[in-house]
């Protein structure tokens, strides 16, 4: 049965731990390390689907390059297309400029709308994924 994928299911926990993050740090003071969770959030739901349709993953975190591992008839690959602006904060706000620079992370109101996005999808995916 498809819901019985134990891989998909600890995928989509720890996304949701990710998200869990992303929130508390998008509160003040806010800490830019939330990007790097929502990123995170996003990789993992891609790659449960991916598990759940099949597709071996690999440690590959471009979002966009995870995605080309679905059919593109693949209703899901559309919908989660948009995430592949969540790729940059992989490594964006984690290091340092080769300066010595630490860039600041992304205003309260874009992590807040980004949370939100993302647990809709994982809520959604969830569901189809699981049952």
């Amino acid at each position: 049965m498809p819901g019985d994928n134990p891989v998909v299911a600890s995928y989509l926990s720890v996304a949701a731990e990710d998200l869990d993050a992303a929130r508390r740090l998008s509160a003040e003071p806010i800490n830019r390390m939330a990007a790097f969770h929502l990123q995170q959030a996003a990789e993992k739901l891609v790659k449960a689907l991916l598990l759940h349709r099949g597709v071996t993953t690999t440690a590959e975190h471009r979002i966009a390059v995870l995605l080309d591992g679905l059919e593109p008839s693949d209703p899901w690959r559309r919908r989660l297309a948009p995430l592949d602006r969540l790729t940059p904060f992989a490594t964006t706000y984690r290091y340092p400029t080769p300066g010595g620079r630490l860039k600041p992370g992304p205003d309260a109101a874009i992590l807040t709308a980004e949370v939100a996005e993302l647990e809709v999808l994982h809520r959604d995916l969830a569901a189809e994924l699981l049952r």
